[in-house]
């Protein structure tokens, strides 16, 4: 045994181990995914008032060239 061993075993072994890596591991994916989601609803959020804006100045731009003579709709 190696300096500080007890030599007691855990309850479960090397398994009872990776069964907390592997719930940690899922916790943590999970939690990525929420700020994923989160962060693609911003931007989607985003685009959208980017395409009123858009769609707000080409309109205002058909109201200037339709009353400067330019081209008719």
């Amino acid at each position: 045994m190696g300096e500080g061993d007890t030599g007691a075993i855990r309850p479960g072994g090397v398994q009872s181990g990776d069964a907390w890596t592997k719930k940690e591991a899922a916790q943590e994916n999970i939690f990525i995914k929420q700020k994923e989601l989160e962060k693609l609803r911003s931007l989607k959020e985003k685009l959208k008032q980017q395409r009123q804006h858009l769609d707000d100045l080409d309109a205002h731009i058909d109201e200037l060239t339709r009353g400067q003579g330019g081209e008719q709709h």
